[in-house]
């Protein structure tokens, strides 16, 4: 699908992410649809772009840990914690960033069963 400048301003920064991955995945992605959405993230804010991008990794992931048994889920929260307990100068913050808001939803996951 083709993206025009107009089109793309009203999308939200987590819609951006998404179509973004979807247009890279494909094998002959069209480069001009590309180039507008990238043009787009650069002028919006980066942190609101980084939390929404955060945002659409966590989901993917929620559907993967929806179907896994509490002792998968268990490790999960503790490779997630041993990562975080690492001190904030050796580990990258985009990095702890996600990993803190995936360890939250894996807690909400077990919490509901």
């Amino acid at each position: 699908m083709r993206y025009c400048k107009i089109r793309v301003k009203m999308f939200s920064n987590k819609k951006l992410y998404k179509r973004l991955t979807r247009l890279q995945e494909f094998q002959k992605p069209d480069t001009r649809s590309i180039d507008v959405i990238l043009s787009e993230i650069a002028q919006r804010d980066p942190v609101e772009f980084e939390d929404a991008k955060i945002e659409v990794e966590v989901e993917k992931s929620k559907r993967h840990m929806v179907r896994e048994v509490k002792e998968i889920l268990y490790y999960e929260i503790k490779y997630y914690e041993d990562y975080l307990a690492k001190p904030a100068s050796e580990t990258d913050p985009y990095e702890r960033k996600l990993r803190a808001a995936k360890l939250q939803m894996v807690q909400q996951i077990l919490a509901h069963r």
